[in-house]
């Protein structure tokens, strides 16, 4: 009977540690941001909320929404687990795109490229249930670069910042 118990215990403490969303980022964030161009300030602002679901076999939903009412246009991503330990997850858009992404702390970061532009992206999350979500992008061909002894130094262009603060609900 101890056997089994404490197999029970194993078990539940693995699922409770192999989730695909941590517990403080599961929830809904909804918000204002903000898209700003170099040389050019801010372009417009525009409404985004975050739902992320609790997970299921590693799975959580991620679904990020532009827009509100009759303009909003959902995104249903998947918030996948793939190395926890590591803080290595993964967003799948479901329609082939997989964006591999870390977590350090409270602070998911991606680094990605679609079609000719780079993006960088960070989803910060703050103990008062705030989330600041920041994507920039640069040009994907580099604008300088230089060999410096053995490195290679390679510059990007700015292109925009899309700026985001969301609040928990």
């Amino acid at each position: 009977m101890k056997k089994v118990f404490a197999l029970c215990m194993s078990l539940s403490a693995l699922s409770l540690t192999a989730q695909a969303a941590p517990t403080q980022w599961q929830g809904f964030f909804k918000g204002q941001c903000e898209l700003v161009a170099p040389g050019k300030g801010s372009l417009y602002e525009f409404p985004m909320s975050l739902e992320v679901g609790s997970p299921v076999d590693n799975r959580a939903d991620w679904i990020v929404t532009y827009g509100e009412g009759a303009n909003a246009r959902p995104r249903n991503y998947t918030l996948v687990t793939l190395d926890e330990a590591k803080g290595h997850f993964a967003v799948d858009e479901n329609n082939g795109i997989v964006i591999d992404q870390y977590l350090f702390e409270n602070k998911f970061v991606s680094l990605f490229e679609i079609g000719s532009t780079k993006l960088n992206a960070e989803y910060e999350l703050h103990s008062d249930g705030s989330l600041d979500v920041e994507i920039i992008s640069y040009t994907f061909d580099t604008i300088r670069e230089a060999q410096v002894g053995p490195y290679l130094v390679a510059n990007y262009g700015g292109k925009r910042i899309q700026k985001c603060k969301l609040f928990k609900w």
